[in-house]
């Protein structure tokens, strides 16, 4: 292969590529910050500003404790009912629970007499 002529080659030319512009440098060097010294589009509130930010979420939050307190409230007084009724269920099953075994043992008993009475002899 031979080598293309210098002279007669035209020149390519180079392909746009969009580049950021570097940034102007700074004035003097006691202008320089900090990276986390970057102007914000928006502005910082005042710490007065804020200091009441901070009271107004505390009292919206005070207002929602109080909130959850009643129906913590209704919660426990439920749960209380619940726990009286199934103390009451609960009596009541072992009530009538020795009254079935009081009767299950009487009729157990009775039953026993009357099969000692049928094969015993009659005297």
């Amino acid at each position: 292969m031979t080598k293309p002529d210098s002279k007669t080659e035209t020149p390519k030319p180079e392909p746009a590529s969009p580049k950021a512009e570097p940034p102007p440098p700074q004035a003097r060097a006691s202008e320089a910050r900090a990276p986390w010294d970057l102007p914000l589009p928006f502005t910082l509130p005042t710490p007065e500003a804020f200091g009441q930010m901070v009271r107004d979420h505390i009292a919206r939050t005070q207002g929602m404790m109080e909130e959850l307190a009643v129906y913590e409230g209704v919660a426990v007084q439920r749960a209380r009912t619940a726990v009286n009724d199934l103390a009451r269920l609960t009596a009541d099953s072992l009530g009538y629970m020795s009254q079935l075994s009081a009767e299950w043992r009487k009729l157990a008993l009775d039953a026993g007499r009357r099969a000692a009475d049928a094969v015993a002899p009659k005297s």
